[in-house]
């Protein structure tokens, strides 16, 4: 199998599993949001956000930069270098976890003014340290190019999340909240809720770390040393580390302080507008535990994606080998957009029946599926700059992503700021969240733009506009015209929603892979790269 197509492998599995892990979030978000509402919804969203951005600056990074690092060492023969690089991250993300989740929990009820809040951020403060190390034993494993380890380890850590989640907060609702008021039961749902999270990172860690002292001896530099290699001294290791993390954290962070921005300027100015702190706080939590949640589903692609590449594109690039790093990012974003934009042509036409489905919360369910109809083109924008973010990195110009973010970030909480400000007071509650939605796919197009600008320059990749984009488009309309008329034929006739919804959404796929299979008959090559889908095309093009 060659490489670009080893990759699209990895890819697909890490990408399989993101998917499954995103609907499993999104599957027991639902019963969740029943029990704490759209309240809860916002205290546990408002409490996630400072919570990821802490993670963003303690250890998001870390898989990227132990995948890169200890990648580059093998593919060069430095055995010995990628061991000791390993160990020292461990060393690294024990102290930078343990000190930043105790600082948290002491700051927690000073950073935040909603009680509720405040003490979901102390209930996920131990999964910071949680975290850290588990992001250091996934970039371990991505580095040898197998992402089983990765996938298994997020789809059983967010099994036990959803199970965990749903339980601790009905306990602590019907337990400790039996006779509290319904603020005071959303702030003890979102407590218990966000213990989930911790007890799913906790037993990603420990299935993680069985696997290493289980399977490790027969990855590359357990088996292999080099004698003429210079091992480099632990001050040198923890320079390398910091030298690589330190970029790679604040681009990321720059890239996805968006989110938490975009929420304390919400609340802002709605507060000047004069709504209510609690009504904010609902219409924040249609906003990012329904629109947010589901947009995210096929966003797990490109992650994956990025993750999955990283290391072929740092060796490729340490080698010098500018051809085959083109080949990698040109088919990781291809298959990327391959599968994101129809997910974002089904998410815009069946929006309605999808939140019914799964938020069925009558009085924001318009609201809801008109947020996400406006702002399903987010997720091909967040797809592609997450794996153009990736692709920099790895070819160790974190740089330009951090300048890129910035310049974006501004311009958005300019855009952001006005949208928000000329709503008509009389539509002030559901044009807020659309400008949310506008504002963040906006933020998301320009990041595009720029990295692209970047990849042209470092390594003189072009898009093949037909090929990645425009195709895929033309399938994803022709399946989202078969999937709304099917949803709205069957439901006249039927007056239910489930059946209706599968139905469509299963005729739809059919339709796209059809579709595609015959837009892409000139160019097999890129279907060919799918593993599996590979067997398919041969039969087809063969007709």
């Amino acid at each position: 199998m060659n490489k670009s197509k080893t990759v699209v492998k990895q890819a697909g599995i890490l990408a399989l599993a993101g998917i499954i892990v995103r609907i499993i979030g999104v599957l027991y978000r639902s019963p969740l949001t029943r029990m704490i509402g759209d309240l809860g919804n916002g205290y546990y969203s408002t409490a996630y956000n400072v919570y990821a951005m802490i993670l963003l600056l303690s250890s998001y990074s870390i898989p990227t930069a132990i995948s890169k690092l200890i990648s580059e060492k093998i593919a060069l023969e430095e055995y010995g270098n990628a061991r000791k690089i390993f160990k020292c991250a461990l060393i690294y993300i024990s102290i930078i976890g343990s000190v930043v989740a105790i600082i948290t929990f002491i700051a927690a009820p000073f950073a935040l003014s909603a009680k509720g809040a405040a003490m979901t951020l102390q209930v996920l403060c131990p999964t910071i340290f949680f975290s850290g190390l588990v992001g250091v034993m996934r970039g371990y494993f991505q580095a040898h190019n197998t992402t089983k380890y990765t996938s298994i380890s997020q789809i059983v850590e967010q099994l036990l999340n959803a199970i965990v989640s749903v339980g601790a907060a009905y306990l602590f609702i019907k337990g400790l909240g039996a006779n509290s008021s319904h603020v005071a039961k959303a702030s003890l749902g979102s407590a218990g809720s966000a213990l989930g999270t911790g007890a799913g990172v906790l037993i990603a860690l420990i299935y993680l770390v069985y696997k290493y002292f289980k399977d490790h001896g027969d990855f590359e530099e357990s088996k292999n040393v080099n004698k003429n290699e210079r091992i480099a001294t632990t001050k040198e290791i923890f320079k390398s580390i910091l030298t690589i993390v330190t970029p790679i954290i604040i681009a990321t962070c720059v890239y996805n302080l968006v989110t938490i921005i975009d929420m304390s300027l919400y609340y802002m100015i709605m507060n000047f507008r004069g709504l209510g702190h609690d009504a904010a706080t609902s219409l924040y939590g249609v906003y990012a535990g329904k629109y947010t949640v589901l947009m995210n589903v096929p966003v797990a692609l490109a992650s994956a994606m990025s993750t999955a590449s990283i290391p072929a594109i740092s060796s490729s690039y340490a080698l010098d080998n500018l051809k085959d790093v083109r080949a990698n990012i040109e088919n990781s974003i291809s298959v990327a957009m391959l599968v994101i934009i129809p997910c974002a042509v089904g998410l815009a036409v069946l929006s309605y029946p999808i939140m019914g489905v799964l938020f069925p919360q009558k009085a924001t369910l318009s609201l809801a599926a008109t947020t996400l109809t406006i702002g399903s083109c987010a997720t091909i924008f967040y797809g592609l700059s997450t794996i153009s973010n990736g692709i920099l990195q790895a070819i160790s110009h974190p740089n330009i992503p951090l300048k890129n973010a910035a310049v974006a970030l501004v311009t958005h909480l300019i855009i952001l700021a006005a949208l928000l400000l000329l709503i008509p007071s009389a539509n002030l509650h559901e044009f807020s969240l659309y400008s949310l939605a506008i504002g963040s796919a906006l933020y998301a197009l320009q990041m595009c733009i720029t990295n692209q600008r970047a990849l042209v320059k470092l390594v003189h990749f072009k898009y093949k506009w037909k090929r990645i984009f425009i195709l895929p488009l033309i399938a994803a309309v022709i399946m989202g015209v078969v999937a709304y008329g099917s949803y709205t034929v069957l439901f006249m006739f039927t007056h239910r929603v489930l059946i209706p919804l599968v139905a469509a959404i299963g005729l739809a796929i059919i339709v796209y892979f059809v579709v595609i299979l015959y837009l892409y008959k000139d160019h097999p090559d890129t279907i060919y790269n799918i593993p599996y889908m590979d067997k398919i095309a041969s039969r087809f093009y063969k007709k």
